[in-house]
């Protein structure tokens, strides 16, 4: 009992470390990484008190501020996550294109985890959810060879980057692809894509593929921070549809984020929606959010789904936007 009891305190005070680390504004890997589990932090902060209390009844001194301190902490956490929780308010409207309507366009962002070569069952995914544009992220050049060969006969518009250091990037397109552009925002090692897609409409909206550095051992996010930042700045200049997929290598409820949606005046359509958690696809209860489609105001979602898993760490994204009638389509040719 008092091995179970240590193990308690010890996990308690590790949670409360992990609530208050994020609040110190730095860039340091090991700070920045705290705020991925936050809805993690929150369900075991309410497991340790609830246990806590049926082993040490009445509680003492210490455990009254040890129970205390994780109710605190577990109120904090939802305050960061809650709007992707059940019965929040949804950010995007609903849209009610059908599929093939010239207004909406599907979109398929993944990882494929380079190294691996489970490429039969992704086109399998694909093509069962039949997308109209689709990112892969971490494409070698085995990767973005066999895509091409296996899917370029549906989506004949391609911008491909292949690398080996697991930033390699491939867009292909259903729809006509207009002054497609591979780019490096902030390191000469770590490409994005920026390029006008044509609309069944006729319609020209832009769309960036991302996948800047995570933070982890000796990587600071200082670069990812800036990398997303400039690109929500060029958004925010252009005013145009705009729409932003990739593995961002952060969650939707960081300050990075938070800043990027600001700064670019974009939207989550995972607000009021769910999480869509994508990694570690092996490990369902450890999930968070890595994959994203984030947009101008132009759009409302038709669909949004994470799709199931391949030979990878990271599961696919699905989101089926339309673009919205009026002003919105007035500024997309712009």
């Amino acid at each position: 009992m008092a091995a179970l009891i240590a193990l308690i305190y010890g996990l308690g005070l590790l949670a409360i470390a992990a609530t208050i680390l994020p609040m110190w504004r730095t860039t340091r890997w090991w700070v920045r990484v705290c705020d991925f589990p936050r809805f993690q932090i929150a369900v075991l902060a309410v497991a340790l008190c609830v246990l806590l209390a049926s082993l040490r009844w009445p509680p003492g001194g210490f455990d009254l501020i040890l129970m205390g301190a994780l109710a605190l902490a577990t109120f904090w956490q939802l305050t960061w996550i809650w709007r992707y929780l059940p019965l929040a308010p949804l950010e995007v409207p609903r849209g009610e294109a059908s599929p093939g309507a010239p207004e909406r366009i599907g979109l398929l962002t993944t990882n494929v985890l380079q190294g691996t070569h489970d490429a039969d069952r992704l086109v399998s995914i694909i093509s069962e959810a039949d997308p109209d544009l689709i990112l892969a992220v971490e494409t070698d050049e085995w990767w973005c060879s066999r895509l091409k060969q296996d899917l370029q006969s549906r989506y004949p518009h391609c911008i491909v980057y292949p690398l080996s250091n697991g930033y390699g990037l491939t867009l292909l397109s259903r729809f006509a692809l207009i002054d497609p552009l591979i780019r490096f925002v902030v390191d000469d090692a770590i490409p994005s894509i920026k390029t006008g897609v044509q609309l069944r409409s006729g319609a020209v909206i832009d769309v960036y593929g991302v996948h800047p550095r995570p933070p982890s051992l000796g990587q600071d996010s200082i670069e990812r921070d800036l990398e997303l930042v400039r690109v929500g700045l060029e958004i925010k200049d252009s005013q145009r549809p705009s729409v932003v997929l990739g593995d961002l290598n952060d969650v939707a409820w960081s300050p990075t984020t938070s800043e990027f949606k600001r700064v670019g005046g974009l939207l989550d359509p995972r607000r009021g929606r769910g999480f869509f958690n994508t990694y570690p696809a092996g490990i369902p209860g450890f999930r968070y959010p890595l994959d994203y489609v984030f947009h101008s105001p132009h759009f409302a979602v038709c669909d949004m789904r994470v799709l199931p898993r391949f030979e990878s760490d990271h599961l696919p994204l699905i989101a089926s936007l339309c673009l919205m009638p009026g002003p919105a389509k007035a500024n997309s040719s712009g």
